[in-house]
């Protein structure tokens, strides 16, 4: 049996499936994102935890996002196995030469057009009107794929990042 006939699809995997959202505050290129979709799914084809096969997926979204979900509700996930999906972020960090682990880099729609700050930024493109509480940001706090479903790109006021309103 191919493995591509086993795996699922991001799309497909249950709303309770564990989701890790890492960014780029630069977008990825054509060949980053093949790089990206090919690791993604050479690495979630074979993960596993004590053992036992992993039912996951890798996306990339909106050009700046790596969203990597595991549907782990009937397991319990290893420790081994979530330092093999962060050694694969490291990776990627290395080989691509972008930084997808910084916290501090918020992505945010501005006219149809995705932009970054960083978050010592916020306050400033509230005060002068760049962002609002009506701005599209991509919060990527989600845990599941539920909560990315229905929240991960949302309006300002919506997130965290309300408190600078």
């Amino acid at each position: 049996m191919q493995a591509s006939a086993t795996l699922p699809t991001f799309e497909l995997l249950p709303a309770h499936a564990r989701v890790w959202i890492y960014k780029s505050a630069t977008p990825f290129s054509q060949e980053q994102r093949s790089l990206i979709r090919e690791r993604g799914f050479a690495f979630t084809s074979a993960w596993k935890s004590h053992g036992q096969e992993v039912v996951g997926a890798m996306e990339v979204l909106n050009d700046h996002f790596i969203a990597l979900a595991a549907d782990i509700q009937d397991m319990r996930i290893c420790g081994g196995a979530i330092d093999a999906s962060t050694r694969l972020v490291k990776e990627l960090e290395r080989d691509l030469g972008l930084q997808l682990t910084d916290r501090m880099v918020v992505v945010y729609e501005k006219d149809g057009v995705l932009h970054t700050c960083r978050v010592p930024e916020l306050e400033a493109l509230v005060k002068n009107g760049t962002l609002s509480g009506d701005t599209i940001v991509f919060d990527d706090l989600v845990a599941t794929k539920g909560d990315m479903d229905a929240r991960f790109r949302t309006s300002l006021r919506n997130t965290w990042m309300a408190r600078y309103l």
